[in-house]
This record gives structure tokens, C-alpha cells and sequence, in this order.
């Protein structure tokens, strides 16, 4: 009769190995005894993945395409993947930010859309949510865009948003009106407000009179 192998003296492991029913340790892939694999048991040999690599045999024309055209797609598919990733590094690294600040009187949209000449342009919508701003009037309402350079320079731009019912900077309560800016080249940031314009504010109005008065004769000495 075979003894059992005692148990090591640092706790390894055993199991009973399904062919023989002996203890066997359980790190082996092979039984000792009977010489049958273990099921679960651990290799020493290392796996080889270079097998999982190379397109199966059923797959001839695979194989072809690839033992073919292999060396092209391993030099041309890292410049290509090298040259998206760049491409997407300068989209967003030049991309311009829109800050529009909480404003209860005036709601602003801007959706970005760049331009053939390198450009930015931004198309914008005003909601009217304070008083109403009528047609011929001395007040106005407008869009001021900050625009914040990559060198720290800062830029001011007023605009007046359209409406199709009245002319530019009229609006009612809860109407809209539209506005297009263009974002000058090295921006990194445009903050747009809406505010009221008093349009007769640097206006200087001369008094009408009845007649107009003129200044008395010199006498000839």
C-alpha cells in the first residue's frame, strides 16, 4: 500500500487526485503516481500567446492578407493613430470656451462653428426675461462679448440681437433675438452678457427756438 505523502510543513496544499485517489499536491500538473493530468492543476510550462496572435488556419485568405500586407499595417498604423491623436490634441487645445454668467434678466445661447478662414463664429440667441424694451426708443438691448486672448489681453465687442417682429435690440417680455460675433484668431475665451443700451446717453440735444437770434450790428466809428 502506497503511504500518503504528509502535509509540508509550510502548509502547502493537497488534493486527491481523481484517477488514483492519492493525495497529490495540488500545485502539480501531473499526478506522481498514476502519471494522468489533474484537472485544474498548474502548469510549468508558460502558455505561449503568440499562438492567439496569428489569424486561424480556417481562415486562409486571413492569412494571406496579413502575411501580405502585415508590415504595412504595422509601420502606416502607428503614423496614422499618431497623427489622429495630434489632430484631436490641436482641435482642443484651440477650441474657444463660451462662459455665459447666470443672469436673471436675460437668457444667452451660443452654439460655436468655425470658419473657412480659420476663424470662429458664434451664433447666439437672447431671451427677454426683465422689462420690455420697445421699438424707437432711447434704450437697447445688447451683447457684450469679452473676448480673453491666449497672452492675457482682453477685447470688447457690442452687438444687438435681431428680432423678426421688431428692429435690432427691441424686445418684448419673452421674446428672442438673434446674433452672430466673430471670434478673432488666438482667443481662448468669450464671455458674453446681455445688458441695456441707453442709446441717447452720450447724445447732446440743442433746444429748438422760434427764431434765430442774431447779434447786434457794430457801429462804424
Amino acid at each position: 500500500m502506497t503511504e500518503m505523502p504528509a502535509l509540508d510543513p509550510e502548509g502547502r496544499n493537497y488534493i486527491s487526485c481523481p484517477h488514483c485517489t492519492i493525495q497529490i499536491p495540488s500545485d502539480v500538473p501531473d499526478c506522481p503516481y498514476c502519471r494522468q493530468p489533474v484537472p485544474g492543476g498548474t502548469s510549468g510550462t508558460p502558455k505561449d500567446l503568440r499562438g492567439l496572435l496569428v489569424p486561424p488556419e480556417r481562415f486562409p485568405r486571413l492569412g494571406n492578407y496579413y502575411r501580405e500586407y502585415g508590415k504595412w499595417v504595422k509601420v502606416v498604423g502607428p503614423a496614422i493613430l499618431a497623427a489622429l491623436v495630434l489632430t484631436l490634441s490641436l482641435g482642443f487645445l484651440t477650441r474657444v470656451k463660451i462662459v455665459v454668467p447666470q443672469d436673471n434678466a436675460f437668457l444667452i445661447e451660443a452654439e460655436r462653428e468655425r470658419m473657412d478662414s480659420g476663424s470662429v463664429l458664434l451664433r447666439g440667441k437672447l431671451v427677454n426675461r426683465g422689462e420690455d424694451v420697445p421699438d424707437l426708443s432711447l434704450r437697447s438691448i445688447g451683447v457684450i462679448a469679452e473676448f480673453l486672448y491666449r497672452d492675457g489681453r482682453t477685447e470688447r465687442k457690442r452687438v444687438f440681437p435681431k428680432s423678426p417682429f421688431r428692429g435690432e435690440g427691441a424686445l418684448f417680455r419673452g421674446e428672442s433675438g438673434t446674433f452672430e460675433i466673430e471670434v478673432p484668431k488666438g482667443v481662448k475665451s468669450v464671455t458674453l452678457r446681455g445688458e441695456i443700451v441707453n442709446l441717447g446717453e452720450d447724445r447732446v440735444f440743442v433746444p429748438s427756438v422760434r427764431g434765430i437770434r442774431r447779434l447786434p450790428a457794430q457801429r462804424n466809428r
